[in-house]
């Protein structure tokens, strides 16, 4: 099974950013482990705003416990599911 299910992603995350955002959430999550949720979220948003500037938030939980619903995120929005822990993780930059 692949570590990876996208479940939804906006216009503004081009393939080249979900590739490389995956790949940050990875390693991340394999540098800190598994236990370390909120060094896991810090970690990948600063490289986000290091990579495609400012504003951006991360959101951790595990599979089904909750549902995030907005529309002011337009168009740079991504929820995938890590298959292995089964999380699912937003991440999505604020319009200023």
């Amino acid at each position: 099974m692949p570590r990876w299910e996208v479940v939804e992603r906006k216009y503004g995350i081009t393939s080249t950013m979900k590739t490389n955002i995956l790949a940050t959430i990875g390693s991340a999550i394999d540098s800190c482990g598994q236990s370390e949720r909120y060094k896991i979220v810090n970690d990948i948003k600063e490289w986000l705003e290091e990579t495609y500037g400012k504003r951006w938030t991360v959101l951790i939980a595990d599979t089904g416990s909750y549902q995030l619903g907005a529309s002011q995120y337009d168009s740079r929005f991504m929820r995938v599911n890590e298959t292995n822990l089964k999380w699912t993780i937003d991440v999505f930059q604020q319009i200023p």
